[in-house]
């Protein structure tokens, strides 16, 4: 598509996009971003070294403003989102994975946005969807707070980061990054650090469909999970660094008491069930309020 004189006089955005063999949705990804009602940007596609055809359906298309780099050594998601920041040109930083897709609207509605508030990070409700694209549900059903957001987001946390749109040197003028010895929890642990300092536009329209398939919902994914939330809790109590820490701490201990239930009832292994109790031994009233939400969880799936 030929860019108006109209467009390059717009903000421009750079999308990361990082892929390890992502292949199989990449296109309808990549066509998402082209078909946008917003036209200056700049997609950043970071390969960690893929051995499918990603870099093959990339070089498909024949627009400059899709930028390819190959990684010089394959590394963790969050290192690699770091590695990709570094390439951005853009005044705006977005994400979007492989598997996922945007509504076409959606730069155009978040830059309105920020042109006419004094928001640091816009974000925004977004849809889960299956193999074939299908709707599932509505990630969030109801509208959820702006602004200086950060107990509301460890009560509950809503920002998914296919959604989310923020200026890049905030950054560099905070000293953040993407906590790079995460795996599955860095844009947890990123955009509540952010969020302690600047306010953030939640848009309770759904501008992006997440997509859910077997590889994202592995029971290997769910253990590193269950580590990397034992270690975030670990650093929070070292670090202090959180608002309300120990709301946070709290909140996360909770989280992972569930995930250890779920995968105790699903698997049924004694060694599962030792762990568990001996983990959620400190507070049995909110153990019992657990076992409560799980089997509330299991009505409702």
């Amino acid at each position: 598509m030929k860019i108006t004189n109209t467009e390059t006089t717009k903000p421009l955005v750079s999308i990361l996009m990082n892929c390890y063999n992502g292949a199989e949705f990449l296109r309808e990804a990549i066509d998402s971003v082209i078909s946008q009602t917003y036209q200056n940007w700049e997609l950043v596609f970071w390969d960690n070294q893929s051995t499918d055809k990603s870099a093959e359906i990339v070089r498909f298309y024949n627009d400059p403003r899709i930028k390819y780099y190959y990684a010089p050594e394959h590394t963790k998601l969050y290192k690699g989102r770091n590695l990709a920041i570094e390439k951005v040109n853009g005044k705006y930083i977005a994400f979007l994975d492989t598997d996922d897709v945007w509504k076409k609207n959606k730069l155009e509605l978040q830059m309105s946005a920020f042109a006419n508030s004094d928001y640091d990070l816009v974000c925004s409700n977004y849809d889960l969807i299956d193999p074939k694209s299908r709707f599932i549900k509505r990630a969030n059903r109801f509208n959820k707070p702006s602004g200086f957001i950060t107990k509301d987001l460890i009560d509950e946390y809503y920002i998914g980061i296919l959604t989310v749109v923020f200026e890049a040197k905030l950054l560099k003028e905070n000293n953040l990054n993407f906590n790079h010895s995460y795996n599955h929890i860095g844009d947890f642990d990123l955009f509540l650090k952010i969020s302690e300092n600047h306010k953030i536009l939640y848009m309770s329209h759904s501008l992006a469909s997440y997509r859910i398939h077997d590889n994202n919902l592995s029971s290997k994914k769910e253990l590193e999970l269950l580590r990397e939330i034992k270690k975030m809790i670990r650093e929070i109590s070292e670090r202090e660094f959180y608002f309300r820490n120990s709301a946070l701490i709290s909140k996360l201990k909770l989280v992972r008491q569930f995930m250890l239930l779920k995968l105790v009832i699903r698997k049924g292994k004694p060694v599962k069930i030792g762990n568990l109790f001996r983990f959620v031994s400190y507070d049995l009233v909110k153990f019992t309020k657990l076992l409560i939400l799980f089997f509330v969880y299991k009505v409702k799936k």
